[in-house]
């Protein structure tokens, strides 16, 4: 059984999680969570795994990386580390290795997750169905969004970097935060607002206090306001831009949020003022009711991406 199996990685911008599926089924007692601070290499990592598990090679190997992927090579966005198919392939003696963004890991696990595994944030008034196009977006260490599109009976995810792109509030009231948070060219990215570091930045331009993004919403959990009021504009940009992916890719399966600053936000999320932005287009603004959002629980979700995708592609 053992060269028949196929292993998992989720590389993040703080740590890395290995597994190993046999087939469709995740073998839980072999999950394991790595500090990347501790690591000069994805490489290293993998091969202390490997020797952990008391495993010498597996048939594939399937790899989520934060950060663009060029050809069959990836380049982490917050980490020094780059790596190629065929580093990987030299480890794990794989026959088959793919890496993929790690959005496009997580849309592609959407379909393994259960009623459980998910949370409603809000419902929309659209009945969705199977085969529409859903939307997942990353609110973890960095932003990331990727559609999931179902092309007859494969799933497709296309690559992404949205949490690059330019982020941008309708309500005038807010504007002044983004001001303070903007590099050079007055430029401000959605990972500028919408991520770990995001909460940090707005802490700092709200309070004027550097806090860590952990310290500011443990302290918003207790009621703090000044705390409070960094998680609100947080949610609020959120459903301003999620508003606005809505309408660009017409998600009518659902949105999709996963990654801890999302699950920390989750009080947040659930109110009137990020649903406000969310639906706040002008005369679309009826039409965004129609999206449903959900707050994906499990952490596992990525490497069941990985393995969906390895299995999907090479059977």
């Amino acid at each position: 059984m053992k060269n028949q199996l196929c292993l998992a990685a989720d590389i993040g911008g703080t740590n890395t999680r290995i597994a190993l599926f046999d087939s469709e089924v995740l073998l839980k007692d072999t999950c394991v969570t790595y500090s990347n601070n501790k690591y000069d290499s994805f490489e290293s990592i993998l091969a202390e795994y490997l020797d952990r598990v008391s495993i010498s090679s597996v048939t594939h190997a399937g790899i989520a990386a934060a950060g663009p992927i060029e050809g069959t090579t990836a380049k982490m966005t917050n980490l020094s580390w780059s790596f190629s198919e065929g580093s990987i392939a030299s480890i794990t003696g794989a026959a088959h290795v793919g890496i993929i963004n790690d959005l496009q890991a997580q849309g592609y696990g959407l379909k393994s997750l259960d009623s459980s595994q998910v949370e409603s944030v809000r419902i929309g008034d659209h009945n969705s169905n199977p085969n529409e196009t859903k939307l997942v977006c990353g609110m973890g260490t960095g932003f990331n969004a990727a559609p999931v599109f179902k092309v007859g009976q494969k799933t497709f995810v296309p690559p992404s970097e949205a949490g690059h792109s330019q982020i941008s509030l309708a309500d005038k009231n807010y504007r002044s935060i983004f001001s303070n948070i903007a590099s050079e060219n007055s430029f401000v990215s959605v990972e500028d607002i919408l991520s770990g570091r995001g909460i940090e930045n707005v802490g700092k331009a709200l309070n004027g206090r550097t806090e860590t993004a952990a310290q500011i919403m443990q302290k918003a959990s207790q009621g703090d306001e000044n705390s409070k009021k960094v998680a609100q504009f947080i949610a609020i940009s959120a459903g301003s831009f999620f508003g606005d992916l809505a309408l660009i890719l017409l998600p009518f399966g659902g949105i999709f949020l996963i990654g801890g600053v999302a699950r920390s936000l989750k009080e947040h999320l659930n109110s009137e003022d990020f649903t406000k932005a969310f639906c706040n287009k002008g005369r679309f603004s009826k039409f965004n009711s129609r999206f449903s959002i959900y707050l994906v629980l499990d952490d596992f979700a990525a490497l069941k991406g990985c393995n969906n995708f390895m299995m999907q592609n090479n059977h």
